[in-house]
């Protein structure tokens, strides 16, 4: 075991064959001195049928080994992974460096089993733009063979949501080159993305805004086509209400959509709990 934890940026799938939902997490160990954030970290596998009770299995995806690995110093920050043909596809962001500099993303998949672990990695990033890649998304349609890669990047251009696809996701050099999909809104210092999702042919970011002023919010962004252009989802409202939020989510907010057969089925975010913890509270979507 890894003794008392905070866990941070996750995502959930639904799973049809074992008829579980698999939640893959940042799991940062209080004892850690990089305690609350995910430096040297690695993400961890639990399980539940009703998004309530959860177990836990372990590490699924674990960093490098050894020192040049472009993943050696942590892999976090899992936004949105994806099932297809019975594998899960999980991104990460890989930390290369000892002062995690180099960021670049990197591709975890499972067994046909989920729970055999851990899970295989590429052997190389599939995306690795100039400055610091995070918050990384992978959607593919149901029935459809192509992959769409989304995350944040920082560089000349400053913070950017930017998009890549392949319909051979575990080839690396099969991934076109990330080019951005929104515009960021001069108001705004940063950008992280938190969430991804396709619903009825749209496809949904949800993206955590700093302002210059105002604090910080969240984007709901949406396009038919997956490179985008991504446009505010509601028609003068580019941000989701906080009365619509958990008064306990941190960390900027960090918020999951859980998907199930094509319909949002929970939403999750990060939240405090006792003491230094942190960790996860979810609301089923109230059925119309």
């Amino acid at each position: 075991m890894i003794g008392e934890s905070s866990i941070r940026e996750h995502t959930i799938v639904w799973h049809p064959p074992n008829k579980k939902y698999y939640l893959l997490a940042d799991v940062i160990p209080l004892i850690s001195k990089h305690h609350p954030n995910t430096y040297e970290s690695e993400i961890h596998l639990f399980s539940s049928k009703d998004l309530s009770d959860w177990k836990y299995h372990g590490i699924a995806i674990t960093k490098g080994k050894t020192e040049g690995d472009f993943d050696r110093h942590g892999v976090a920050s899992p936004v949105m992974a994806t099932l297809q043909n019975g594998i899960i596809y999980c991104p990460y962001s890989a930390r290369k460096t000892k002062t995690f500099t180099q960021r670049s993303v990197g591709l975890a998949y499972s067994f046909s089993d989920p729970e055999k672990i851990p899970w295989n990695k590429t052997a190389r990033p599939i995306s690795d733009l100039p400055g610091e890649d995070d918050d990384v998304a992978i959607i593919t349609a149901e029935k459809g063979v192509k992959f769409h890669l989304y995350h944040r990047s920082t560089g000349p251009e400053g913070y950017q949501i930017v998009h890549s696809e392949s319909t051979r996701p575990l080839k690396e050099s099969s991934w076109t080159k990330a080019v951005p999909v929104s515009e960021r809104p001069k108001t705004v210092r940063a950008q992280e993305l938190t969430g991804a999702i396709l619903i009825e042919g749209l496809y949904h970011l949800f993206v955590i805004e700093h302002l210059y002023k105002g604090g910080v919010k969240i984007a709901h962004l949406a396009s038919r086509d997956p490179a985008g252009p991504f446009h505010s989802f509601q028609k003068n409202q580019r941000y989701l209400k906080t009365s619509e939020q958990p008064k306990q989510a941190i960390y900027s907010g960090h918020i999951t959509p859980v998907m199930k057969d094509g319909h949002i089925s929970a939403f999750f975010w990060t939240a405090h709990q006792r003491g230094k913890r942190y960790g996860l509270i979810g609301h089923p979507v109230l059925k119309k």
